[in-house]
């Protein structure tokens, strides 16, 4: 713990981060405490500011292998955070933070290993500017029963199909229709 003590004394990116973030006058009130207490323990506590960076950076919905979350973590607490032994610490806390509830998995797949949160999803999203607009969708279509869901989620299946289809006709203009349909399909339902 000594290395982790240099640590102390001084305010972490992560602390400063989950400081502002307690700050925003649009937050419920209740959490905006529970981070401006979370921001202060990390200012005293390197292994919460290790772990609040963790959350941090598994947020983005991507895996990271162990040497880039050990590497941006350092960057963002201290070159000294992960002590002598970094892969057991780096365990420790996921071990910690899965049993406190957040649902940290590891994908083996290629071209995506790593350390990821099971939510947000793993596929990288685009921003949109219409989310307010998808917001207040998906709460219309939640009040559905459902038949009437499932209505909704087979016609948009059948509408990603359709344009997948355009998509790959006017990519291949040589390809039979029966190949195209069949390419559509498997990029929209996976078969």
């Amino acid at each position: 713990m000594g290395a982790m003590n240099e640590l102390l004394g001084t305010e972490s990116n992560v602390a400063k981060r989950w400081r502002a973030e307690a700050a925003r006058p649009t937050a419920e009130f209740k959490l905006r405490l529970r981070l401006a207490a979370m921001a202060g323990h990390m200012s005293h506590d390197g292994v919460a500011a290790r772990r609040a960076a963790l959350i941090d950076l598994l947020a983005d919905g991507r895996p990271h292998t162990r040497e880039d979350i050990q590497e941006r973590v350092a960057a963002d607490v201290g070159a000294a955070c992960w002590g002598k032994r970094p892969q057991e610490a780096l365990l420790r806390d996921v071990a910690a933070l899965r049993r406190g509830g957040i649902g940290i998995a590891y994908s083996r797949r290629a071209g995506l290993e790593g350390f990821y949160l099971n939510y947000p999803a793993m596929e990288d999203r685009q921003p949109w500017a219409g989310n307010q607009v998808a917001d207040e969708w998906l709460i219309q279509v939640r009040a559905h029963d459902s038949a009437a869901k499932n209505e909704v989620v087979f016609a948009a299946a059948e509408f990603a199909r359709r344009q997948k289809h355009l998509i790959v006709a006017g990519d291949h203009p040589d390809w039979p229709e029966e190949q195209i349909d069949r390419e559509a399909r498997r990029l929209v339902y996976g078969v």
